[in-house]
């Protein structure tokens, strides 16, 4: 009698063991999938997107896609409207401050195209200030590509001013502003939208020992290559 009750004690103890372990197990299961399926957050930037209405340009109806992205920077992109290909795409540090204003885009299709090498095309200027000194603003160059239909960066037109596009004469005159001087550059196209050479003009002056040197300069370049150069410089008297 004595060795019957003995065995149903030790069945129930392996019994009791066998149930727990299987319960730890099932609640490490449960415990693991919940932490493998919880959902990682998304951290998304403050980004405030406008779209344009469509419009044509050289012949394709496009509309502009701009982002301001936290306040502090901007993404532009110019896109065909019928097959939204990628014609155009400018990253800058520099907001607008007209960003939120109801014409923004009909300002800037008014200033911003334009045919600045003049082929019989419309480029893009995108002006960007900077809102505090004149040499941090710039003025960028998108030339039109007819044969892929999109427009490139044409960094060499880049100014801090747009002066004067003159059709008659084929000329682009922009100047750069500096701490301690300006320049004017006048590039002189031919026919079909090539440089043929430019002026460059640059007025500034440097401090040698204890005296202020005025310098005036010019250059004519003809591909790269300065072809012609003279420089003037005379000592700043001050009253």
């Amino acid at each position: 009698m004595r060795n019957i009750s003995f065995l149903i004690f030790v069945c129930f103890i392996l019994t009791f063991c066998n149930n727990k372990t299987q319960n730890n197990i099932r609640m490490n299961e449960i415990t693991t999938d919940s932490v493998t399926k919880s959902p990682v957050p998304e951290i998304i930037a403050d980004t405030l997107a406008k779209i344009s209405s469509p419009f044509i340009l050289n012949g394709t109806k496009c509309y502009w896609e701009h982002k301001l992205i936290s306040g502090e920077e901007i993404i532009i992109k110019l896109f065909d409207y019928k097959t939204d290909k990628l014609l155009l795409k400018h990253h800058d540090i520099y907001p607008p401050l007209n960003y939120n204003a109801k014409n923004y885009f009909d300002n800037i299709n008014n200033e911003s195209l334009v045919d600045v090498n003049f082929d019989g095309y419309t480029d893009i200027l995108l002006k960007i200030y900077s809102g505090s000194m004149a040499m941090n603003d710039r003025v960028y160059v998108y030339l039109f590509n007819h044969k892929e239909g999109k427009y490139t960066s044409a960094e060499y037109l880049e100014a801090n001013r747009i002066e004067l596009i003159d059709k008659k004469n084929r000329k682009l005159i922009t100047s750069n502003e500096y701490r301690y001087g300006t320049d004017s550059i006048i590039h002189h196209f031919d026919k079909v939208g090539k440089v043929e050479f430019t002026d460059e003009f640059s007025h500034y002056r440097i401090l040698e020992d204890t005296t202020w040197i005025e310098y005036k300069t010019y250059k004519k370049i003809v591909n790269g290559e300065t072809i012609n150069e003279r420089t003037q410089s005379d000592t700043i008297k001050w009253e």
